[in-house]
């Protein structure tokens, strides 16, 4: 099967994409959003690496067992968009690949260097908390520079300057109507509602107030705050009053007329929020996130307005045709139906821009990071893919995909996503996986 142009990106906007690059040695065309630490190795001579034949490469895909695997989907190209192989291109529940979505419209939408800001305003004795949709704002200082923004700093900014101002009492009001609309999707299980943060322009430890740890594992068992901007802002009084500061009282609410700005703290710039966003896979962050993508595009910031955005965003690409479906921004819900050739061509997209270097840099890493460090790629079927390919995992009951990038065996960059309904949740991680490593040890060469 000879290679062909995909169809929702015109030849000229690739050609224009590969005149942008800097050529680094003959032959060697770096991808703007490839990470430097794998860029396309330099050659002495004036070939590239060569891409994979499309029939051979096909043939080896189609030969890897689909035990357990019910329905399956997939579609490979190269990094500028030429199909290598595709099958079953109909649109199926992504998961939490939609999270590429969601990370892309966000970069492209808000830009890399963005910061998220949580205020506080005072007039008299009347003090506000003002949620800026920060998915990152913590209970507590935390190491990590991602993680700066937290209630501590500002319960401590907040009570000197209220000191200073010589208010002792006050009675705190907490405002989270930067977003609007459910706080809970309806095409989530309801069964998850213990676990699964609400989603609120104002919370800490993405909305789970009493958790203290901060690994993937310790948050996603940790139970969920019913009102997370009630839990953040009944933990800020108790902060305030350890400092010294009397709160009487804490109410949903916005601040009055004339009330001025005494503190705040800011998060980190979006790069950093997607990049940990994708390697843990945290729905609350990427719903969140979602909601800005819809207060950038002028939607409301509801579940409904985040997917109208995003929608928005991929056809606007050029990348959106029937039968695909966006419903929220994390990949919960089971409504949502996404084609494989629509996720491989976002990558390649992504590989071809600058802009969207964090969302590549922020894919797991096959047996080394994220959610594909561990029970991923750890079989021999699947040890070619280990450090070679960069993926986004999603999971559903039922469902398990992959979207990314590998760095095959002569050094091609190629893109891919694979989408499957199982009956067996490893057996279609088995799949995946192999299907992805075919891809990285191939090279397949007439």
């Amino acid at each position: 099967m000879g290679a062909t142009r995909a169809r929702l990106i015109p030849t000229l906007v690739a050609l224009t994409l590969l005149a942008s690059c800097t050529v680094n040695q003959p032959g060697v065309t770096p991808l703007p959003g490839l990470p430097a630490s794998i860029q396309p190795t330099p050659v002495e001579s004036s070939t590239p690496p060569p891409i994979p034949n499309a029939e051979i490469l096909k043939t080896k895909l189609d030969k890897v067992k689909r035990t357990n695997v019910t329905e399956a989907a997939y579609a490979v190209y190269t990094s500028v968009g030429d199909e290598l192989a595709v099958e079953n291109d109909t649109a199926m529940v992504p998961a939490s690949t939609t999270k590429l979505v969601t990370a892309m419209a966000a970069i492209s939408l808000l830009g890399p260097d963005t910061r998220f800001q949580t205020r506080v305003l005072a007039l008299g004795d009347e003090v506000t908390i003002m949620g800026g949709g920060d998915p990152y704002l913590m209970a507590s200082k935390q190491k990590k520079a991602v993680l700066a923004a937290n209630l501590d700093d500002l319960a401590a900014a907040t009570a000197a300057a209220l000191t200073a101002a010589g208010t002792t009492t006050v009675k705190l009001n907490f405002d989270k109507s930067l977003f609007s609309g459910r706080e809970y999707a309806k095409s989530w299980a309801p069964g998850w509602g213990s676990y699964t943060s609400r989603i609120s322009a104002l919370s800490v430890n993405l909305g789970k107030s009493t958790a203290t740890k901060f690994n993937p594992k310790a948050l996603n068992a940790a139970a969920a705050d019913p009102d997370p901007a009630l839990a953040a802002a009944q933990l800020f009084a108790t902060k305030l009053r350890a400092l010294g500061v009397s709160v009487n009282s804490v109410a949903k609410g916005k601040a009055s007329e004339g009330a001025a700005e005494i503190a705040s703290v800011s998060s980190a710039p979006l790069s950093q929020i997607i990049e940990r966003m994708e390697l843990y896979s945290e729905n609350f962050t990427a719903e969140v996130i979602a909601r800005h993508v819809a207060i950038a595009a002028g939607q409301k910031a509801s579940f409904t307005g985040a997917s109208n955005a995003l929608e928005e965003y991929l056809q606007g690409m050029g990348l959106w045709s029937e039968g695909n479906k966006i419903d929220g921004g994390s990949g919960l819900s089971s409504k949502a139906k996404l084609k494989p050739s629509l996720l491989a061509r976002l990558v390649f997209t992504g590989l071809n821009d600058e802009k969207y270097q964090a969302v590549m840099a922020g894919l797991p890493v096959a047996g080394e990071s994220g959610t594909l460090k561990t029970k991923r790629f750890d079989d021999k079927k699947e040890q070619a893919g280990v450090g070679r390919v960069h993926a986004k995992t999603g999971t559903l009951n039922g469902v398990a995909t992959l979207a990314g990038y590998v760095v095959d065996a002569d050094g091609a960059v190629i893109a891919f996503a694979f989408m499957s309904k199982h009956t067996g949740q490893t057996a279609a991680y088995n799949w995946l996986d192999r299907e992805a490593s075919v891809i990285a040890g191939c090279g397949c060469q007439p």
